[in-house]
């Protein structure tokens, strides 16, 4: 399997080549193209075995995903028929695409936030984390997806894709982050005092600890609808 982004970073898109029986599952919504030949299969997101136990699993971890953590409820999984069949994914909201590289040698695991997961080769395990409670009220939702194992994981943002070694501490506004790995720790708080709140519209951020990666998005999509809200018609 091959995977080249294109458009970066403005309209970021995944460009999939697949040879015959090689799979990848992605969100319900991602597909923009592919070749004939290609077979989707639609099931929950966080579907596992084909028995009656793991269908209920899935199921509610489907739900959990869709009103929990923001993702659709149901994902494909692409299986490619024939060698050099092509799949084009890209995410719903304008931004950038990266494609990461997990190695369980050298990497533990990755944190995404559940709205950035845009699709993952067969390897890749996927596992829907609780956040915390404090995080409930963080804007970015509660819940994380935490990715480990081997091969593509496809995340997406909205605007570009900033990456930053963190050593020691680092503050995120929790509308920018897009996820993180390493020995990181994380908190919720706000970003000043309440006046500082108030008067600079900055609100709550999450400050990590430790030495990892963070990855952030160079737009916020609460900031975007709170800008556009008051233009659309009553």
């Amino acid at each position: 399997m091959q995977i080249d982004v294109e458009c970066r970073p403005s309209y970021g898109m995944a460009v999939v080549k697949l040879d015959k029986g090689e799979k990848i599952t992605t969100e319900s919504s991602a597909m923009v193209a592919m070749t004939k030949g290609l077979s989707a299969e639609t099931h929950f997101n966080g579907a596992g075995g084909g028995g009656l136990i793991e269908w209920i699993q899935a199921a509610l971890t489907g739900l959990a995903r869709k009103f929990l953590a923001g993702e659709t409820m149901f994902a494909n999984t692409y299986t490619a028929g024939k060698d050099g069949q092509q799949l084009l994914l890209a995410p719903a909201m304008v931004g950038d695409v990266v494609d990461f590289k997990l190695d369980p040698e050298g990497q533990k695991s990755i944190i995404v936030q559940a709205s950035s997961y845009l699709g993952n080769t067969p390897k890749v395990q996927v596992d829907l984390i609780w956040g915390g409670f404090t995080m409930l009220f963080g804007g970015g939702g509660a819940f994380f997806l935490k990715c480990k194992g081997q091969g593509d994981l496809l995340i997406s943002a909205y605007g570009g894709v900033e990456k930053v070694e963190v050593d020691g501490g680092y503050i995120v506004d929790t509308g920018h982050v897009v996820g993180w790995e390493g020995d990181l720790t994380y908190s919720l708080r706000k970003a000043g005092g309440w006046k500082s709140a108030m008067l600079s519209g900055e609100g709550l951020v999450i400050e990590f600890k430790g030495k990892g990666t963070v990855w952030m998005q160079t737009r916020n999509m609460d900031a975007f609808v709170g800008w556009i809200s008051p233009m659309l018609p009553a």
